[in-house]
């Protein structure tokens, strides 16, 4: 509650903020975004030189756009750049098992994403197969798969800081390329949202070698958990209403509906704090969190309209 009223009271103050800076951010986005249709990702690898952990953000756990992209950059980078491992924003006895199917092919893949909550998609089925079979042809070292999460610690301002030194600990260790798959909420580098986020941490550990992209929306129909009166969870699907003043509608009208940019903090989002799309696994409000983007993240994919995600049949 402490963070959801200080979110509000920061959500009121950026708005006005940013219709002062808007002309100015309008020209630079018409300047330096790169459409996503176009072959965005050797921007993002000349981006990457020395990277050691790339973060890919989401601002929702139920919109398919998000999932399919970053499958797509998680393949490219295996591939072409050498990433070894990928985390998610999960606990890591349950993925874990995901890991022995992936490297052995232990294990019947739907049975044990059964309790997979939103992360139990077709898309999510999807990348763990490729990883599988890549793993099977592959001559070199083989892709792991591991989940940082203490979901049983709700305390936020514990949990981010206990996924750090999960995921601090495990590549320290391994010494490998790492991508790390979460929340923007989770993976934001700076303290706009009053408190010190798991980017916070990765960011003071490796500096310049922790990279981390914000995926946003406009328009967005999303996947969230609902649970009724008995205490039952469901899945259900809602369209989402996002601020009129904000970044993400500022996004929604350049001359790309989906695009990549790199945050440089010599843009004009360096001098100014807005907000971009949040949406709870729960829809809890406010939909919106607070964003200094320039230091918040490195990097933000954006797409103007999301569809819910595609639960796992």
């Amino acid at each position: 509650m402490r963070l959801i009223h200080t979110s509000l009271l920061l959500l009121l103050s950026f708005s006005v903020q940013a219709q002062k800076n808007a002309p100015e951010i309008q020209n630079w986005l018409s300047q330096n975004i790169v459409d996503l249709k176009s072959d965005y990702l050797k921007k993002l690898d000349a981006k990457l030189v020395g990277n050691e952990v790339l973060g890919l953000a989401e601002a929702s756990h139920g919109t398919e756009e998000f999932f399919r992209e970053k499958n797509k950059i998680v393949q490219h980078l295996i591939i072409n750049k050498n990433y070894e491992q990928i985390g998610f924003e999960f606990p890591g006895d349950w993925m874990e098992k995901v890991n022995q199917y992936v490297l052995s092919g232990t294990g019947n893949l739907k049975t044990i994403m059964t309790d997979f909550r939103l992360y139990r998609t077709q898309s999510f089925y999807d990348l763990f197969e490729w990883i599988k079979t890549y793993n099977v042809r592959t001559k070199g070292k083989k892709i792991e798969v591991f989940g940082f999460d203490n979901v049983e610690n709700t305390d936020p301002f514990t949990r981010d800081s206990l996924m750090a030194q999960n995921l601090i600990y495990r590549q320290t260790k391994a010494k490998g390329k790492f991508i790390v798959w979460g929340h923007n909420v989770h993976l934001s580098k700076d303290t706009t949202q009053g408190y010190k986020p798991f980017g916070h941490f990765l960011g003071k550990r490796y500096g310049e070698k922790f990279f981390n992209i914000a995926f946003d929306t406009y328009k967005a129909t999303v996947t969230v958990i609902s649970v009724d009166e008995y205490n039952s969870s469901t899945f259900t699907k809602h369209s989402l209403e996002v601020p009129q003043a904000n970044f993400s509608a500022l996004f929604s009208t350049q001359k790309f509906d989906d695009f990549f940019v790199y945050l440089s903090k010599s843009s004009p989002f360096s001098s100014v704090k807005n907000t971009i799309t949040h949406i709870n696994a729960n829809l809890m409000k406010p939909y919106a969190i607070p964003v200094n983007l320039a230091y918040d993240f490195d990097a933000l994919i954006f797409f103007k309209t999301t569809t819910a995600s595609v639960m796992l049949e």
